[in-house]
């Protein structure tokens, strides 16, 4: 099977690369091959470490061509056929050559051959994932200590679990949020179409007349009109908006944190904390059953909460534990969270089984929260139905009781 692009009728591509020379100094240069597997054997027969290899090409309308960045769906195929390779015996250098053939995606491969480049060049797995700077600390903590007792197997198994259950988790999150959304889209299309066309249109047979018109009819006119006036600006930034977002990476855009104020919020109060207990119980429990130390796992899954409210509390139990003090007493002094998880970390530290007490507090969470979800959404979606109802025959009425003043007048 094919993996690459070859070149049209035959002409040779030309190529720029990155290598590093004996001494880990990175250099720079162009080959000219006929296609990408071609010129990553020429530069492999020179003996050149190949850390990156490009195309080179016009970049015309780049501006509107999506980036496929390395994402968390690349890491999970990484993971597990890294996982699966390792187990059939082969050797890890053979297992990487084979994904870098395999994928067509050229940030993925850039990843894989600086990888390969770095274990090749004496670095330790762990080091050389870390070298990318595309790898959390939770998966480059899981390498390092199954790298240490030589089960890089067992810690590729575990980083698949992990961001499987990572993306699983975000692709139930927008499936349940997505009819909720259309309903929310529908209404702004529906809006926009009346207070852009309809209602100006409308409003525009009475003439002078119009300041004799009834108060509801003012005011919706009065809205038409900031509409009208502010609506193409309106599109024109969303447009912006959208074009910067494929261009940029939006994860370094910082956007104020609203998720943190949710915590506030009674009816949602429950919901977030749920999310990010099973998060967190998930990320513990997967760090432990990769060997990792307790206290290095709190700290590694404590920095994956995203709500400050329950990450600052959590993330400060660290020093406690440090000093001797039992898990089940700091963590009770989290007022923050259920008595379920003091009472149910106290059991595991008295068994000495916290890993799988970590695992049934994820399913305990997990569950809280798909259930809130399920009633937030049954209440949602009929709130947004009758909101736009009202707003709709507000509008409707408006409008029959202006021609009702205006025949009035006219009588």
């Amino acid at each position: 099977m094919n993996y690459y692009r070859r070149s049209a009728e035959g002409m040779l591509m030309e190529f720029a690369y990155r290598s590093l020379d004996p001494a880990g100094q990175e250099s720079r240069g162009s080959i000219t091959a006929a296609d990408y597997a071609a010129a990553l054997e020429m530069l492999k027969a020179r003996g050149i470490v190949v850390t990156g290899l490009t195309e080179k090409k016009a970049r015309a309308g780049s501006w509107f061509a999506v980036k496929r960045n390395f994402n968390d769906e690349d890491m999970y195929n990484i993971a597990r056929e890294m996982s699966t390779l390792l187990r059939s015996g082969m050797r890890i250098d053979k297992a990487f050559d084979i994904l870098i053939h395999a994928t067509e995606k050229q940030d993925l491969r850039e990843v894989l051959l600086r990888i390969i480049a770095d274990i090749k060049a004496g670095k330790g797995v762990a080091q050389a994932f870390d070298n990318t700077g595309r790898f959390g600390p939770l998966v480059i903590s899981m390498i390092h200590v199954s790298e240490a007792v030589g089960e890089l197997r067992e810690a590729f198994e575990n980083i698949a679990r992990y961001l499987r259950f990572q993306i699983q988790f975000r692709a139930e999150v927008r499936n349940a949020m997505s009819y909720p959304a259309f309903l929310v889209f529908a209404s702004g299309v529906t809006f926009f179409v009346i207070f852009q066309f309809i209602v100006p249109r409308f409003f525009s047979i009475f003439g002078p007349q119009g300041t004799r018109l009834p108060l509801p009819a003012k005011a919706l006119y009065a809205i038409s009109g900031w509409f009208n006036f502010t609506s193409i600006g309106i599109m024109a930034g969303l447009v912006v908006g959208f074009l910067v977002l494929r261009r940029l990476n939006p994860v370094k855009i910082k956007a104020p944190n609203l998720y943190h104020y949710l915590i506030f919020i009674p009816i949602i109060r429950k919901l977030v904390l749920n999310l990010e207990m099973s998060r967190f119980s998930y990320s513990m429990y997967t760090m432990l059953q990769s060997g990792v130390e307790f206290i290095k796992a709190l700290k590694l899954s404590s920095a994956l909460i995203q709500n400050e409210q329950i990450k600052g509390p959590i993330a400060s139990l660290v020093g406690q534990i440090k000093e001797g003090k039992k898990i089940a007493d700091v963590f009770e002094q989290v007022h923050i969270l259920p008595p379920i998880v003091p009472n149910m970390i106290r059991v595991g530290e008295e068994s000495g089984n916290l890993k799988d007490i970590f695992l049934e507090l994820y399913q305990v969470f997990d569950e809280r929260f798909r259930n809130g979800i399920k009633r937030l959404l049954s209440l949602l979606e009929p709130v947004i139905i009758i909101a736009m109802g009202l707003i709709v025959g507000f509008i409707v009425i408006t409008l029959i009781l202006t021609v009702m003043s205006v025949s009035n007048i006219k009588m």
